[in-house]
């Protein structure tokens, strides 16, 4: 009896911490959208009540985005925090460029620590930082310095792979 009350936990537990990344990781307007997701992971038999449980247990709020819309949104004790003993990398989910600047993902909440990096370096290339919750745009001073700027970034940062 006491197995199935543990896997039971544990299986709870992963519900959790699925739910966490998703808000964490997406802009959710409606707990069915949540649910959606959670049955393409495998939940096949979540329902809404379910949902709106793990929710309130992750201190779930609604807020308006920059687009105006109303989207689900941890509370500030349940984002990710930087941790001093992570490596950047760790903390960088991509590295991508156009022909006007750079763009670094990040884990929900490392943009700050990453953009801040970026400018403790000084690096003459850089124009300027701007770091929301999990992305660094980066302008640089040039052009056609994006590419040198990109692979320079991507080298910094630990994600070598330069798509061109």
């Amino acid at each position: 009896m006491i197995k199935k009350s543990t896997d039971s936990a544990a299986k709870e537990q992963r519900k959790l911490d699925l739910c966490h990344q998703l808000i964490s990781s997406n802009n959710y307007a409606s707990q069915d959208e949540i649910r959606r997701e959670m049955i393409r992971a495998g939940y096949t038999r979540i329902g809404q009540s379910s949902v709106s449980r793990l929710l309130k247990s992750l201190g779930v709020t609604k807020v308006r985005n920059a687009k105006g819309i109303k989207v689900y949104t941890l509370d500030q004790r349940h984002q990710a925090r930087p941790a001093i003993e992570n490596p950047l990398s760790s903390m960088v989910l991509g590295v991508e460029h156009n022909t006007h600047f750079v763009l670094i993902l990040t884990i929900a909440g490392y943009a700050r620590a990453i953009a801040k990096v970026l400018d403790l370096q000084n690096l003459p290339g850089i124009l300027g930082i701007v770091a929301a919750n999990s992305s660094v745009w980066v302008s640089p001073r040039r052009d056609y310095s994006v590419l040198h700027l990109y692979k320079h970034i991507s080298r910094l940062l630990g994600h070598g792979d330069f798509r061109e």
